[in-house]
This record gives structure tokens, C-alpha cells and sequence, in this order.
């Protein structure tokens, strides 16, 4: 793969249109969308508005403008409540730790580098999540990135909603709740999208405010994905495959994609979510957040809570890598629950191939095709099925297993 990556316009064009049966130019979008667009009637956001819990409250402006117009609010509103099983309540995870990497060791003599790399592989493989210390970011510009996000989510609404829409494949969204458009109980999160790369395509649309967000946020992803070049070699290693594998296997050009998620204080937090169960359909995925816990992972069947910890990154495998693996390596359930003392703010880069690539395990890993775990499938086609359904977890990676 060139050491590029890159949303090109032909790229873009399939990812705007695997919703929408209009292609829109950019050029048009930027003059249409970077108003507040139209929510459909289909939007869950739409739904609420007949509520009545506070008919004044307009819940498609999200869940801060919900929390800032309700400075009593007590009990949380009931289309917020999830069915979330008795036995799987966010208060009642266990502590845990994930394993923890330190990249240094790739840099080091042979035998600490090979360790380094066992240590990477016996993590994909048991857990799907890791924590890398000696990663090479600056804190400084973790922080400065962390800074200019809590900026944006504390402008006034009417410069936020420049960028609202109800069309899951726009270059840059801000929205509420889960990605998908079809109807469902509402989720604890505001959330600001876009593409990203090396040469950003689409870096003209990024938010002009903050002043400093374009240019912190093209160095910040620069850095994470180098950081995501080292880790994907490491791991083509650790599968005894070519270092360049799996770079190689992202195409031509892959897919860098920024999602960063404003969680507010909850006055019952127990009873809904940031985030829903699921999976990430990417190869992998960096993640920091403001100090504030809050991501939950699932292994055996129980729940474990992640400590935050400053100046390193979560890592954890998606559904592309695991399908490259033919399961030797999980991608792994994981959600986002909330706070009633603090807001929550974290930033997840995920990583995947070019829309076009094909997902299926990788060759030398397959002696037959008879080995092969999983059916093969376009990554736009997997991303359509995956993002068209509110069913969370892992439901659209069993559909195209073969056993």
C-alpha cells in the first residue's frame, strides 16, 4: 500500500451514496449541508417530539442541549431507557485490566522485539484490546486534540447543527444518539464524524470552529495513523505473515475515519448507554478520552470496565482484521456507558480498507477454501449491512460466517 491514506473523490462518491440513490458532489454538499440539514420523519429523533416529558425540548439538537435546557433534571427521559438485561446494568462489571504493550520494545534487539510482537498476537487473539504505552504521540498533542473537541461540543447549538444531518454517509455529521436512521430508543451521546487521511479529501469540510480544529485535528491523525501502520505490522507478524501484509490488503488506499463522542452527566446512568454493544467493521481502532472511564468490553460472557489512563491509547481489532485472521484474532463487543458526576469525552480513529476491497481471510493463512471461516464480501456492502440495522453486537459478522 502506498504510505498514503486517503478518501478519494471516487471513494467518497460510494460512501455518500450507499444511503442515498442521489450522488451529491462535495462542492454541493458543502453549500447545502453545512447548514442544519433536514431530519426525516423516520429519524428516532423525530419520534421524541411527541413526548411527553418535555414538549419543549427538541431532541434532535442533542442530548448536551437536552441536559443544558433541563437544569433539574432528576429523572432520565423515558425514551433514553434501554432494555438492558438485570444482569448486565453498567454498575455491575467487573474492574478489570486489559493487557498492556509497550511499543518500544518493537524498536529494540531482536529477542525484545519478537516478545513484543508474541505479546501483541496473544492479545489479539484472547482479548481484541489493548493498551499501548511509548506509542511516540505527544501528550501535548493528545491533549491539544482532546481540547479543541471539547471546544466544539461547547459552541453554541446553531454553529454545531452547520453540520447536522440525517444521512449516515455525509463526510462530516454531527448527530445524537446511534449512527443509523431507523427508529430506535435513544442512546447518551452527542457525536461529530468525519474522514481523515494523510491528503484529506474532505479536510475543506472539517469544522472551521474551533479556529485551530483543522489543523490540530490533520496532525493528530497523521500521527495515529502512522501509529496504526506500526501496529497493523506487528500484528501481519504475529499471523506469520509479511510485515506489509495487511497495510498491502487495505488497497491502493484505505479508509481513516474520526468519531468523537460528548457524553454528558446522566441522572440515572444505570438504566441507558453512550453506546449500544457492537463490534467495529475497521481493521483497527486508536482510542483516548478525557480521563473520564467509560468503556466496557465483553469477554466470556461478563462485562469488564477499562480504567482511563493519561498519555496512552485503547486499541482494539474490528471485524475486517478478524475475517483477515480467519478468527485466529477476535474483534470484540464493546460499549460506552455514562457518568452521573462527570462528561465523558473520547476520540476513536478506526482504520479499515478502501471501499471496494474485498474482506475475506487472508490466503497464506487458507490451504483450501474449504478452511475459509467466513464468506467473502465488498467492505462497502459488510459497512451497509452492519450500519443499516439497529441490531447491535456482532450480528452482521455471523452472517457471513460459514459455520
Amino acid at each position: 500500500m502506498a504510505n498514503t491514506l486517503q478518501l478519494n473523490h471516487c471513494n467518497q462518491g460510494i460512501l455518500m451514496s450507499m444511503y442515498n440513490a442521489t450522488l451529491m458532489p462535495i462542492a454541493t454538499w458543502s453549500k447545502t449541508h453545512r447548514k442544519t440539514a433536514p431530519i426525516s420523519s423516520n429519524s428516532p429523533v423525530m419520534a421524541l417530539n411527541n413526548s411527553s416529558y418535555n414538549k419543549s425540548i427538541d431532541y434532535k439538537k442533542g442530548v448536551k442541549y437536552l441536559v443544558d435546557n433541563s437544569k433539574n433534571m432528576k429523572v432520565l427521559p423515558s425514551q433514553f431507557v434501554l432494555p438492558i438485561p438485570e444482569g448486565e446494568r453498567p454498575s455491575l462489571a467487573i474492574d478489570g485490566s486489559i493487557p498492556v504493550i509497550d511499543l518500544s520494545g518493537l524498536n529494540g534487539p531482536v529477542e525484545q522485539r519478537l516478545s513484543t510482537i508474541h505479546a501483541i498476537s496473544s492479545a489479539c487473539a484472547l482479548w481484541g484490546f489493548f493498551r499501548v504505552t511509548n506509542h511516540g504521540i505527544k501528550v501535548s498533542l493528545m491533549d491539544g486534540m482532546l481540547k479543541v473537541m471539547e471546544d466544539f461540543f461547547n459552541l453554541p447549538l446553531e454553529e454545531k447543527m452547520r453540520y447536522g444531518s440525517d444521512d449516515v454517509m455525509d463526510p462530516v455529521r454531527y448527530g445524537t444518539s446511534l449512527t443509523t436512521t431507523r427508529k430506535h430508543a435513544l442512546h447518551w451521546r452527542d457525536f461529530l464524524r468525519h474522514y481523515g487521511g494523510l491528503i484529506p479529501h474532505t479536510y475543506h469540510l472539517w469544522p472551521d470552529n474551533p479556529p485551530t480544529y483543522r489543523d490540530v485535528a490533520k496532525e493528530y491523525l497523521k500521527e495515529v495513523w502512522q501509529l496504526a501502520v506500526i501496529i497493523f505490522s506487528a500484528i501481519s507478524e504475529g499471523l506469520g505473515l509479511d510485515p506489509d501484509y495487511i497495510e498491502s490488503s487495505l488497497g491502493n488506499e484505505g479508509t481513516q475515519l474520526i468519531i468523537s463522542n460528548y457524553y454528558p452527566a446522566c441522572p440515572e446512568p444505570d438504566k441507558t448507554l453512550g453506546l449500544a454493544p457492537h463490534s467495529d467493521h475497521g481493521g483497527l481502532t486508536i482510542v483516548m478520552d478525557n480521563g473520564i472511564p467509560g468503556l466496557q468490553i465483553k469477554r466470556n460472557q461478563t462485562w469488564y470496565s477499562v480504567p482511563s489512563i493519561p498519555g496512552t491509547f485503547v486499541v482494539n481489532l474490528g471485524d475486517f482484521l478478524e475475517v483477515l485472521s480467519n478468527g485466529k484474532y477476535k474483534s470484540v463487543e464493546h460499549r460506552a456507558i455514562v457518568s452521573a458526576e462527570a462528561v465523558r469525552i473520547s476520540i476513536a480513529v478506526g482504520h479499515g480498507p478502501e471501499m471496494d476491497a474485498i474482506v475475506q481471510p487472508a490466503s497464506p493463512l487458507i490451504k483450501e477454501k474449504s478452511e475459509s471461516n467466513y464468506r467473502p464480501i465488498v467492505y462497502k456492502d459488510y459497512i451497509r449491512a452492519q450500519q443499516s440495522t439497529i441490531k447491535r453486537g456482532k450480528s452482521a459478522l455471523d452472517e457471513i460466517m460459514n459455520n
